[in-house]
């Protein structure tokens, strides 16, 4: 509803003619255009894109507008764009927007894949290049083998290809595709095995949770382990002929029928998709060079061509097989060779003056200035921890050789080396460079010899019984039972004599019982060192308890020891501190004992140490004329060939 002053102004007819008129003549422009305009001047774009500080002259035109003549919308626009098409004129674009495009410098690591055989099949071009391009493998290789006779089990006229995934999931993924796009693009059906598919992984991690469940673990994957689900290599192969197999009656050379069969023809690609780790595992491609090397050598012999050198067998080889090739790859391994070739040496010890010349003719070899000092400490006999340090640390300045025998040396220099007590710290540390210096060399450091050394050592250093190297005893100990060292007789001796010296008695027993673990005879030094160490002890109870046993094992020794010399003396001493009256009982005559009952002298006549001492002395009196007669034997051998001789 309109309001009073509004109506008033519609009833009037002037108000009416002035408001229709404004209406009807208003032009469509903006109502800025309709006021008078005064004289401007206006510089075009191109003016305004003129180079600063430059040569290049520009005519600059001055535009002059009048206000009385009115600019129609349409004219304006077209002198927008006109002013636009000059301002893009290359002739007036400003400095700092003459931007030259970048030029990229020419890849020097370009992949090269390889070259298509000929005769091969029409999908083998665009295939590498998607493999390559689309599916992201890299260090692609081919391997024609259609020339192997015998064909391979996968199938007659084989290529291979050889591509690496960056892991797991890109392999599975990429292969996936890779099916997908041989059936879509070229209706080819491959076969893909080792092949994941995600259906399939999320049904084996479904079941992994749900056996983790069962077994009340908090993970589902082992950390490390794969649980069957990675498998590292996925091999895709497909035929160009598989869909045209057609069977039929085979007859042999003397027309009667034979069988049923196809005939091998087509191609068969195969494509062997591996994570890096996999592939330097397999190393499938040096597994069929070899069988193609042989497979060219014997066709070669069977058409009757002669090899006249194996340089042309791995010529013909090298036009089947094409390996990727990486510049890079290249120098790194030609670095690698150079600086195994070239060795490098220097000493911090000064240079020894040549002393005066000698009149005399003879001269003695050059020694070279490194091994003075080592001269100088062999004819050392106790070197202190220090010098062994200061020696070994020479060695590893200057580059010396060192082999396994010094190793085993300045290992055990290092443990029973004297120094300042506390020093089991200074002596674990040197032991430890020792060791990560054998390593960097390529020398094999744990070996039975190794624990044996690092064992005895601790067993006899100076330091034994300090926390730090009584846990590296330890641990070694444990180590020496989970690798199953087998140690010699020296060497079992020696230990035995280390561990009887430290009192480690359980310790000693297993170091003696160790040879019946791996079937191995022990020797007459053996049974000597436990007779002794024993007898050493005093200890009647202890030889009352261990000597009765460790004289059966000796007993029934495969191989009889002789009792004679160390062994038996070491013997009869233990025997004397387990019964001391043995010997004694032994040489008295029977009516010499004091003892009037019968029993009583039963009993004296039957103590099992003087039945053991009687037994011994028996051994020991056959063992005597066995050697007598030898001795007698080669005594009347020598004189027959002493008389043989003189007669002739």
């Amino acid at each position: 509803m309109l309001t009073r002053p509004a109506a008033a102004v519609l009833s009037c007819r002037q108000c009416q003619s002035a408001i229709i008129r404004a209406v009807v003549s208003r032009p469509v422009t903006s109502s800025f255009r309709s006021l008078p305009q005064t004289t401007s001047r206006r510089l075009p774009l191109a003016t305004l894109a003129t180079r600063f500080y430059s040569d290049v002259k520009v005519n600059e035109t001055i535009i002059e507008k009048e206000s009385s003549s009115p600019v129609p919308p349409s004219d304006a626009l077209n002198s927008e764009l006109d002013a636009a098409e000059e301002a893009e004129d290359p002739e007036d674009v400003p400095w700092f927007l003459e931007v030259e495009p970048p030029r990229h410098p020419e890849n020097q690591h370009a992949v090269q894949l390889p070259k298509i055989p000929e005769g091969a099949p029409e999908v083998l071009e665009p295939m590498v290049k998607y493999i390559f391009e689309d599916m992201g493998l890299d260090d692609i290789s081919m391997l024609d083998m259609r020339d192997l006779d015998p064909p391979a089990a996968l199938g007659p006229n084989l290529i291979m290809l050889f591509a690496t995934a960056r892991s797991e999931r890109h392999l599975h993924i990429a292969s996936g595709r890779f099916v997908r796009w041989l059936r879509k693009n070229h209706n080819i059906s491959a076969r893909a095995d080792g092949l994941i598919g995600p259906g399939e992984l999320r049904t084996k991690l479904r079941r992994l949770r749900k056996k983790a469940k069962l077994m009340g673990t908090n993970t589902a994957i082992i950390p490390g382990g794969d649980n069957g689900i990675s498998t590292g290599w996925v091999c895709v192969n497909f035929s160009s002929n598989s869909d045209n197999v057609d069977e039929a009656a085979k007859l042999d050379d003397s027309g009667r029928f034979s069988g049923f069969g196809a005939p091998q023809t087509g191609t068969t690609v195969v494509i062997q998709c591996m994570t890096e780790s996999r592939r330097a595992e397999l190393d499938l491609e040096s597994l069929w060079q070899t069988v193609l090397k042989k497979s060219l050598r014997e066709n070669k012999q069977a058409r009757g061509e002669k090899i006249n050198s194996p340089e042309e067998l791995d010529e013909l080889l090298a036009t089947k097989v094409q390996l990727p090739k990486s510049e890079s790859a290249q120098q790194w391994q030609a670095l690698q060779k150079a600086s195994q070739q070239q060795r490098r040496a220097y000493t911090t010890s000064a240079r020894r003056l040549s002393p005066e010349p000698s009149h005399n003719t003879h001269t003695s070899p050059a020694v070279p200035d490194e091994l003075v000092d080592l001269q100088d400490h062999s004819a050392q006999t106790t070197p202190d921890l220090e010098q062994v340090r200061k020696r070994f640390e020479h060695i590893q300045l200057v580059g010396l050789p060192l082999d396994q025998g010094q190793i085993y040396q300045f290992v055990h220099d290092a443990m029973i080396a004297p120094a300042a007590e506390p020093a089991s710290g200074p002596r674990l540390t040197l032991v430890d460079q020792i060791l990560l210096t054998a390593e960097e060399r390529g020398m094999i450091i744990w070996t039975d010899k190794m624990f044996f050394t690092l064992i005895e050592g601790g067993l006899l250093s100076p330091s034994f019984g300090q926390p730090q190297l009584a846990r590296a005893q330890k641990n070694l100990e444990t180590l020496m039972v989970q690798k199953d060292c087998g140690f010699n007789n020296g060497q079992t001796s020696r230990l035995l004599s280390a561990y009887a010296k430290r009192g480690d008695w359980p310790r000693f027993w297993d170091i003696f019982r160790r040879p019946s673990l791996f079937k191995k005879n022990r020797s007459s030094d053996v049974y000597k060192t436990v007779y002794e160490e024993m007898a050493r002890t005093g200890n009647q109870v202890f030889c009352i308890d261990n000597l009765h046993w460790v004289y059966d094992e000796m007993i029934n020794e495969p191989q009889p020891l002789p009792m004679f010399g160390p062994l038996y003396n070491s013997l009869k001493a233990c025997i004397r501190v387990a019964d001391p009256a043995a010997a004694k009982l032994l040489e008295a005559s029977p009516g010499d004992i004091p003892v009037r009952s019968h029993y009583g002298r039963q009993r004296l006549a039957n103590r099992q140490y003087l039945r053991m001492l009687r037994e011994v002395e028996a051994l020991h009196t056959e063992t005597s004329a066995y050697f007598a007669r030898q001795r007698m034997y080669q005594g009347m051998n020598a004189s027959k060939e002493l008389n043989f001789t003189e007669e002739e």
